[in-house]
């Protein structure tokens, strides 16, 4: 991490601990908040997101970007882009005051997509295929993300979609950009990689993968985690079958990784299957 940026940790003046539950004092006068009238009120992430008050809409969530990553190029990238789908990046800006910030509309869990109830099957696909499309989107820029899970897959309700100008009802967004990298080759050319940290653990104690293909490995157990969490009954055994094909087998080879399925190929199935449901 670059010695400007992340964490900014709140220290207690008397016993020098690190208060979690704070706000640092660099972020609160921030130039580039302080433009838009913007005020963080309690952490997300302690050190790196913080977010405004729930009770002035519309809401924020606010990073302090590392400036040692490629995530700010790579938000400056995307967000050049059209970001209608296939496209989904989540619309935020970049401060050009200060240390930069991605100041982005505070959405949540694609839990509450559908409400409180159980996903039936086609709005259990729509949400997949719109994960998936998100990740070959990527892909075909030759940007993997590295860090998919569930926390960084997020959804617009309908009021959030109201007071972000840009933000659409329904659509899932990926987020969290701060280990991702961008490569020279693309799927199906690249050769493995030593994976960075990651939320998600690589099977079998593997280190290396071919990153395209490791960001498939996650997405499939995001789905798998969907399923379990929020699928029907009836929608949960052709979506297992599913995301048992996607992770393919992963045996592990430090070369051209083919034994997981590609982004593409993964969208091309869906693609065939929503039409019947």
């Amino acid at each position: 991490m670059s010695s400007d940026g992340p964490p900014w940790d709140v220290l207690d003046p008397h016993t020098g601990e690190i208060r979690m539950l704070g706000v640092p004092e660099r972020l609160q006068s921030h130039p580039g908040l302080r433009e838009r009238g913007l005020v963080a009120t309690e952490p997300l992430k302690p050190g790196f997101v913080y977010v405004t008050s729930h009770r002035q809409q519309p809401q924020y969530a606010i990073k302090i970007l590392d400036l040692e990553t490629e995530e700010l190029a790579i938000y400056e990238r995307l967000l050049r882009l059209d970001l209608a789908s296939p496209n989904h990046t989540l619309p935020c800006e970049i401060t050009q005051l200060g240390h930069p910030l991605l100041i982005m509309p505070r959405l949540h869990s694609v839990y509450g997509m559908f409400g409180g109830s159980r996903w039936k099957l086609y709005e259990l696909l729509s949400v997949f295929l719109q994960i998936v499309e998100g990740v070959e989107f990527l892909h075909r820029l030759r940007i993997a993300h590295l860090d998919l899970c569930l926390d960084n897959v997020i959804g617009a309700r309908a009021p959030e979609a109201q007071y972000h100008r840009g933000v659409v009802h329904g659509k899932v967004y990926i987020i969290d950009f701060g280990t991702a990298r961008t490569f020279q080759l693309g799927p199906g050319k690249q050769h493995a990689i030593v994976l960075p940290p990651t939320q998600i653990r690589p099977p079998n104690g593997l280190k290396h993968f071919d990153p395209y293909s490791w960001d498939v490995y996650c997405m499939a157990h995001i789905l798998e985690d969907l399923t379990k969490m929020r699928a029907t009954k009836n929608a949960r055994w052709i979506a297992h079958r599913y995301v048992r094909w996607l992770m393919g087998n992963e045996g592990g080879c430090q070369g051209i990784y083919l034994c997981v399925r590609s982004a593409r190929s993964a969208r091309q199935v869906l693609r065939s299957c929503l039409p019947v449901f």
